[in-house]
Formats: structure tokens, C-alpha cells, sequence
């Protein structure tokens, strides 16, 4: 053990004298204890020198420093899947019941001379064992991830991974191992390994939106083992409507096929629809046999208009982005040409001239958004006319390059897109006399070689509730074919213009009650609702009641409840059943009454349903590299028996370093109330008080 002084030890030595000398003069010349005798005085004055040399001590801050052992057993992991898969054989129903009560025994047993921990996992890790078998998916390398970081320095002695070896996402397991290679993995090898008489839906392919009235594809890929010689019906149903069927030949043991449909977008909305393949019999799962797939089918997609005065190739690079964006649908026309802008909702003009009524009028009173490209044939006079932020004469051209403003944050473009952008050649800007509005947004400023200049090469401003964009130069189109140059692909570029469309074609939301919650959600994800609701001062509060409900497709409705978190209101409806739902939010604040509703859509997930055949061979790889040994369900009672007979799961004796202060030892405050008492005791029973 060893002291240690919070002050200098000069102090200890003064307070002694400060305590000894208060003590002797206290009792030195006492008239009321004259008559008493000299020793009894001395005595007393012992007992208040030790007091008050006590209390003087404590005040020191004195510290021990002692040396404790600590033992600690070895940690023992049971991780247990629950995943669906575990359930798809003949033994489903040993591996509900009778499993999961011996799987607990061996965890009472091993718990009288190691510290076990319990759990359970599919697509994340949970504590205790259950026997649910509700997993829709299977993340075993999070499991060893999870205990590698959560008890990292601890005596970890061993691993026992109860599973059938299917994993679905997530890292191979191999690799998480490898981080402690000497630790033993016990594995327990669940479900079956043997090829079973099946046919299965392996995936469906469709798009994800369609727009009204056109044709989208549908590829259903389908596999079978043992079923050779055999055909089957392949439909597809919207609700209980056959849109269409088509029959499969199998051939062989194992074969994968690929049916191909074309349907038709007759509906507005989210569309379920479900593919059904015919089940033959003896066959193993009924299950994969049927997938449900969604759709979304909206009535249109924003228009955009390229306007321009003469044919350039930044034209056919805009167009190109455009054309690629499944959202949106354009059209090129000289600004002669354009007769309405009411239909498109954003307007691009490359080099603009004010000799169009319809486009002026549109700029003029902020009726849509706009995107200006300036270039040799632009009319400055024209521009400064219709107020977007700039004023000047031009007098020539020059070449100026990229510069990021780091500043800006509506749009976030990644590293890469930057990168790009900040090396690509340059743009023609015009030269002049120039003066920017001090309300406008820059994106970037202009950069000759390495000089960045004040002057804006991209920014933004409003009018009245358009946004309008100003790329101040042409030659946009070199930045893609350097993207491809540089890159070998263009989407650095398409980010870049996607991203400038987006931003402008947007239309912003000023309601002060907002409702934030995804489109699509999967069976396996928790499904967050965030409201909004702002003050005429657009303040954030949260004092009124949100109400919130939901419909299920069977037409039953929930009122689940908003809980206050800082100034906004979150509710979290979990995970819920695969489906399209129909929701309403509504508050009142003064006076008002606000409602919000939508549709949102829970995607199924079948991941699980698409192979059932155990992979003990990875357990027998993880037991076999980490110095474990793989089992079957029925051989609990030999593992427990192998772990007892290892001689590499010991307790480990840590000596840990404690620090103690002296005045949290209660002894010391009874010792001084103690000497202070029998102190006046003594000066009472003689008289002194």
C-alpha cells in the first residue's frame, strides 16, 4: 500500500503544530480547572490535539493505494438462431420445443463454473434464448462482431453457435472470426443438409415505379431440385385477378428458369401484386412458392423544357441526364418555338433571349422554376432585365474553372463529384463589369488557374416561389466526357446535374404541419413517423395533441400515439407485417385545424424461404479453425462434457489498483465525535462547562 499527499507534507507538520498549540494553551492556564489534577488536564488536552489533528489530516486529501485481486471465470457465449430458415425441415417441431428446453439445461450447467451469456439472433443480436424462429434474415458474422467489440479485454473461453449455417447478409463468418482465431467455437448444427423435392421462387425483377398506361416487364426466376420431368403454372395476380400465366418444363435434378411477363399499368397508387407457382406434390415448402411484389404507378413523371437558341452540345448533355432519370421526361425546343410553360416544372435556357412573350412573362413573375446557362449568344441586357440577381455589361469571354463554396449546404455533392468538377476544363463565362445581388446562394465561385475570383459561376435566387439557378459559362458538356475520360463512367457528372435539377425542380413546403415517414419500408425494418409544426414565426413547438392513424389492407385501423422527443413528435410503430397502408395525422393550433395523409408501403421479405438446405460445412470450418468441435442437436450432452474436460478455460486472477480518500473511512468521523465527546464529559464532570 502506498500514501499519497493531495498537499505538500509541510502542511501535516503545520497542522500538528496548529493542534498542539491550540491544545496546550487551551488547557495551559484554565481557571476552571485549576483544582483539577495536571494529568487529567494533559488527558483532555491529548484528546482535543488528536481531534483536531484528525480533521486538519482529512483536510490533507490523503490517498491509499492498494492492490486487490479480482478473479474472473470465462465467459461462455450460447448465440441461438431465430431465423425462419431453422424451421424448414422435418424437425421444426423438436427444434420449438424439446431443443430450446435442452439448449437452456446446458446453459444452467455450464453456469455453475463459468459465466454464460445468452442469445439470440437472426438479422441483429438480442439477449436470452427464445424459440420463435421469426427472423426474417440472417446475420451470423454479427454475432462474433458484436462480442469481439462489446467485451473486448474480458476472459472470453468460448462460443457456442447453435444455427443451421445459412447466413443471408452481412459479412461471411469465416472473416469475423479470424479476428481471435484461438478462441474455440462450439457449433451446433441445426435443420438439414440433405437436397429435398422442391420449387422455389428465387426473385422477382420489376421496376420499381411504372407510369399510367404504359407496359412494364416482370422476370420471375424460379428454381427446382428433384423435380425433373415435372411442369408448372407461373402466374401473376393483382389481388385475386389472373393478369397472366404461363407453364414451365423442368428438366434435370437442378435447374433455374427464368419466366418473362409484360403487364400493364391500369392503376394509380401502390399495386400489390403476387406470383403463384404451382405446388406439386411431395413437395417439401409450400412456402416459396408464392412471393407478393409492389409497385408504384403514378400519373406522370415532371416535365422539364431546354430551351435554346441555336444547337450546342451542353443541350444533349443535359438531355442525357435528364433521359436517364426515370422521374422526369423532357422536351427540346428552340425559345421561338414555346408556346406554354404552365406544363413543365422547370424551364432550362441555354443561352436565353428575351424574344419569346411566354418565357419572358414566366421569368418575369416567377410563375417556374428556371436554370439559366450563360453563353456567347446570351443577351446580358435580357438578363439583367428579368432580375435573377445580376446586373453588368459584357465585354468579352474568358475561361474559368470550378471552385466550391465550402459554405454552401443545400446541395451536398460527394467527394468524387467535387473532385470532378474542381480538375474538369473549364467554362466560357463571360467578361465584364458584373454586380451579384447580396441575396443570392452561390454554389461555386469562379477560378482562373489557381486564383478563385468573388465573382459566382453557379448560385441560386427566388422569385416569389420558383427558384432560379445561373451557371455563368458553357462548355458543361467537356465535364462529362472528362467524367467518362477520367472515370470510365459518367456518374460523377449525373450526380452533379441531378442533384442541380432536383434542387430547382422541387417544389418547397412552407406548411407549418409537416409528417416525415418513408414510401417503402421492409418486413424487417422498424417504421419511424417524425411530425413537424411550426409557429407563424416558423419556430419549431410541440404543445398541441397530433393524432395519427393507420389502415391495414384487411381495412382495420390503429390510433397509435405521439411521444414529444426535444421539440418535435416521433412515434415508432416497429416492425410491421408486409402490406400497403393508408395513414392521417391532424393537430389544431390556433384556431386551425392541419391534416396530413398518404399511403406508405411494407415490402415482404422471403429471404429466409429461399434456401433450405443447412450449411454445416462452414460450422465444421469455424470449429475446426478456432479448436472447437461441431455437434448435432441430440449431442448437448457431449459438448457440456467437452468443456469441462478443456483445460484452457480458466479463471484468470487480475490484480486491479484502487485509490482510497481518507475521509471516506467512517471509523475516522466516530473517532473524533468519540474524543470530542469523552472531552466534554470530562471537562463537565469537572466542572469546566
Amino acid at each position: 500500500m502506498e500514501i499519497y499527499l493531495t498537499y505538500h507534507p509541510a502542511w501535516l507538520l503545520l497542522g500538528t503544530v496548529v493542534a498542539f498549540a491550540y491544545s496546550f494553551f487551551l488547557y495551559r492556564k484554565d481557571e476552571l480547572l485549576e483544582e483539577v489534577k495536571s494529568w487529567v488536564k494533559w488527558v483532555m488536552a491529548v484528546f482535543r490535539f488528536t481531534a483536531v489533528w484528525l480533521i486538519f489530516l482529512l483536510l490533507l486529501g490523503i490517498i491509499f493505494e492498494n492492490f486487490v485481486d479480482r478473479k474472473e471465470k470465462p465467459l461462455i457465449f450460447i448465440a441461438h438462431d431465430q431465423s425462419e430458415s431453422v424451421l424448414l425441415n422435418k424437425d421444426s417441431v423438436f427444434y420449438q420445443t424439446e431443443y430450446i428446453q435442452k439448449l437452456k439445461e446446458l446453459s444452467t450447467h455450464l453456469q455453475q463454473e463459468y459465466d454464460v451469456v445468452e442469445y439470440s439472433f437472426a438479422e441483429s443480436l438480442t439477449e436470452g434464448i427464445e424459440g420463435d424462429y421469426n427472423g426474417k434474415m440472417t446475420d451470423i458474422a454479427q454475432v462474433f462482431n458484436q462480442i469481439f467489440d462489446q467485451y473486448t479485454n474480458r476472459n472470453i473461453g468460448a462460443i457456442i453457435m447453435s444455427t443451421d449455417g445459412i447466413y443471408n447478409t452481412g459479412s461471411n463468418p469465416v472473416y469475423a472470426v479470424a479476428r481471435k482465431s484461438f478462441l474455440p467455437i462450439f457449433s451446433i448444427g441445426l435443420g438439414d443438409t440433405n437436397q429435398v423435392r422442391d420449387v422455389k421462387i428465387d426473385q422477382v425483377k420489376h421496376n420499381d415505379i411504372a407510369f399510367l398506361g404504359n407496359q412494364f416487364p416482370v422476370d420471375v426466376i424460379l428454381s427446382q431440385s428433384k423435380c425433373g420431368g415435372e411442369s408448372v403454372k407461373v402466374g401473376i395476380y393483382n389481388k385475386d385477378r389472373l393478369l397472366e400465366e404461363k407453364r414451365i418444363n423442368f428438366q434435370g435434378e437442378e435447374q433455374q428458369v427464368t419466366a418473362h411477363f409484360v403487364l400493364n399499368a391500369d392503376r394509380i397508387g401502390y399495386q400489390k401484386y403476387t406470383t403463384r407457382v404451382t405446388v406439386l406434390s411431395d413437395e417439401f415448402s409450400k412456402d416459396n412458392n408464392v412471393s407478393n411484389f409492389y409497385l408504384e404507378i403514378i400519373d406522370g413523371r415532371q416535365k422539364l423544357l431546354i430551351a435554346h437558341n441555336g444547337p450546342h452540345p451542353d443541350i444533349s448533355a443535359f438531355r442525357y441526364v435528364i433521359e436517364n432519370n426515370k422521374n422526369y421526361e423532357v422536351e427540346v425546343k428552340n425559345i421561338d418555338e414555346v408556346r406554354q410553360t404552365d406544363k413543365y416544372d422547370l424551364l432550362i435556357l441555354h443561352n436565353y433571349q428575351p424574344t419569346n412573350s411566354v418565357i419572358t412573362e414566366a421569368i418575369s413573375t416567377g410563375s417556374a422554376p428556371c436554370l439559366f446557362v450563360v453563353g456567347n449568344k446570351t443577351s446580358m441586357s435580357g438578363l439583367q432585365t428579368a432580375q435573377i440577381g445580376l446586373s453588368g455589361i459584357r465585354s468579352d469571354f474568358e475561361e474559368v474553372g470550378f471552385s466550391a463554396n465550402s459554405n454552401y449546404k443545400d446541395i451536398l455533392l460527394t467527394p468524387a463529384t467535387l473532385q470532378l468538377l474542381s480538375t474538369a476544363p473549364p467554362l466560357q463565362a463571360p467578361f465584364g463589369s458584373f454586380n451579384f445581388s447580396g441575396a443570392i446562394d452561390v454554389l461555386a465561385y469562379q477560378k482562373v488557374g489557381n486564383i478563385v475570383l468573388d465573382d459566382p459561376l453557379i448560385y441560386f435566387t427566388k422569385k416569389n416561389a420558383s427558384r432560379i439557378g445561373v451557371i455563368m459559362g458553357e462548355g458543361i458538356w467537356r465535364w462529362r466526357l472528362y467524367d467518362q475520360a477520367r472515370n470510365g463512367t459518367t456518374a460523377n457528372f449525373e450526380d452533379f446535374v441531378g442533384k442541380l435539377i432536383t434542387y430547382l425542380a422541387i417544389k418547397e413546403n412552407k406548411d407549418p404541419f409537416k409528417v416525415h415517414l418513408k414510401n417503402e419500408y421492409s418486413e424487417s425494418e422498424d417504421v419511424i413517423v417524425k411530425a413537424e409544426l411550426y409557429n407563424k414565426s416558423f419556430e419549431l413547438i410541440n404543445e398541441p395533441e397530433v393524432k395519427f392513424e393507420y389502415t391495414n389492407e384487411q381495412g382495420k385501423t390503429f390510433e397509435p400515439y405521439f411521444v414529444r422527443i426535444g421539440s418535435y413528435y416521433q412515434l415508432d410503430l416497429g416492425k410491421m407485417p408486409q402490406g400497403i397502408y393508408t395513414w392521417k395525422a391532424s393537430t389544431d393550433f390556433q384556431n386551425r385545424h392541419y391534416e396530413k395523409a398518404g399511403t406508405f408501403l411494407v415490402r415482404e421479405v422471403m429471404i429466409e424461404a429461399l434456401n433450405n438446405q443447412a450449411n454445416h460445412r462452414l460450422l465444421m470450418n469455424l470449429a475446426e479453425n478456432s479448436g472447437g468441435e461441431f455437434y448435432l442437436p441430440r449431442e448437448l450432452e457431449r459438448l457440456e462434457k467437452d468443456i469441462a474436460e478443456r483445460d484452457d478455460l480458466v479463471t484468470v486472477v487480475y490484480q486491479e489498483k484502487t485509490f482510497n480518500d481518507l475521509i471516506d473511512y467512517k471509523w475516522l468521523f466516530f473517532l473524533i465525535v468519540f474524543l470530542f465527546s469523552l472531552e466534554w464529559f470530562m471537562r463537565k464532570y469537572h466542572g469546566a462547562y
